[in-house]
């Protein structure tokens, strides 16, 4: 439980500090991110994540969040701006060749004179195409993933240093391929999930003890058995991908369940101690195109990503090489905001040729 935990994190900082360092530690201001890839909101709760769950119930849990992608990189680019992909320039993953709009500001810009400490556990959610941008320390693998262990250990012991702290820790354990003792993907993905929560205990004890405002996010979903491709979430705009797990701990705002629709896009504001604004509807596209998982999409690569709209009552659809349609109801304002999303850009740092044919943008085979 976390109780306990807190107790043994409060034993160890004890120990590592004398009485002087650790009231300086204790006063310093933090504020921390805490991103988790490919987190299910039905994977949020007290059976799959009791840790975060006990703080989110402490804190203010947010029951209608939204990503704008199934993709780590524009998604984590709009939890650090604010804007959606087709604002800040990162459209697709930094492996992409999608690379951040520099005169778009990021999240340090917002926090001036503290130390910025990033611990990643995956490339996607490394340091080039920008998302490495204001963090004077930044730690992740040169490719591929690592443990979230690693992570949120180094964290622990950067935050001893004190000081007012912006930090941002990414687990990557819930993306696939899943390790676990399982004999389904789905039972494994739930143990990843139970992986990622029981690695971020000592971290969280000694967020709050630090009295820190934290905010923890899921960057996107993960498709299971819902739709015919599943372990695609790059190819869905359902719910089961752009609808995400999100809270806020403060010591201030305590014991809150907000309904009303929030974003990864309210991230800063959170972080800030800010509200979000009061919305109504959520935009968002995907991730890419692939005909034998979103029937009639073309072209293929994520020059063919769909566009999608989201109501109170429905959703409406917009897929090139198909056309648009709605599920329940929208009202023809939202269907305009839908048609308002621009078509998606080339990656402006392609690796090669064949880079751009796998993405759609120039003849090819076109497949991802």
């Amino acid at each position: 439980m976390m109780g306990s935990r807190l107790a043994m994190a409060l034993i160890g900082l004890a120990v590592g500090c004398n009485t002087e360092d650790r009231q300086e530690v204790v006063s310093s201001r933090v504020v921390a991110l805490i991103t988790i890839d490919t987190w299910r909101l039905d994977h949020f709760s007290e059976t799959h994540t009791s840790n975060l769950w006990q703080l989110a119930v402490e804190g203010e849990r947010f029951a209608n969040a939204w990503s704008p992608i199934g993709l780590t990189s524009p998604a984590h680019a709009t939890m650090f701006t604010g804007l959606m992909p087709w604002e800040h320039g990162m459209e697709g993953n930094n492996h992409h060749g999608y690379v951040l709009n520099e005169s778009v500001p990021v999240l340090a810009d917002r926090f001036a004179g503290f130390r910025t400490g990033a611990f990643v556990s995956a490339w996607p959610a490394g340091p080039d195409g920008g998302l490495g941008r204001g963090w004077q320390t930044f730690s992740g693998p040169a490719s591929g993933e690592r443990s979230g262990e690693i992570a949120v250990s180094e964290a622990l012991e950067w935050l001893e240093t004190g000081g007012d702290s912006l930090l941002w820790v990414h687990l990557y354990e819930p993306h696939g391929p899943y390790q676990g003792d399982g004999d389904s993907d789905e039972e494994r993905y739930a143990e990843e999930v139970r992986r990622a929560d029981l690695y971020l205990a000592p971290l969280l004890s000694a967020l709050v003890e630090r009295n820190a405002t934290i905010v923890v996010a899921g960057d996107h979903g993960e498709v299971h058995r819902e739709e015919k491709c599943g372990w695609q979430h790059e190819r869905s705009i359902s719910e089961v991908v752009l609808r995400v797990p999100m809270f806020r701990w403060t010591p201030s705002r305590l014991g809150q369940v907000r309904e009303g629709w929030v974003g990864l896009s309210d991230v800063p504001l959170l972080l800030s101690g800010e509200d979000p604004p009061s919305r109504s509807h959520w935009l968002a596209e995907s991730g890419m195109c692939e005909e034998g998982c979103s029937a009639g999409c073309a072209p293929a690569g994520l020059i063919g990503r769909d566009r999608v709209v989201f109501g109170p009552e429905g959703r409406h659809v917009i897929r090139p090489g198909k056309g648009a349609w709605t599920e329940g109801v929208v009202s023809p304002q939202l269907m305009e905001l839908a048609r308002s999303i621009p078509a998606t850009q080339a990656p402006t740092q392609p690796a090669d040729a064949s880079s751009l044919e796998a993405l759609g943008y120039q003849e090819g085979v076109g497949s991802q």
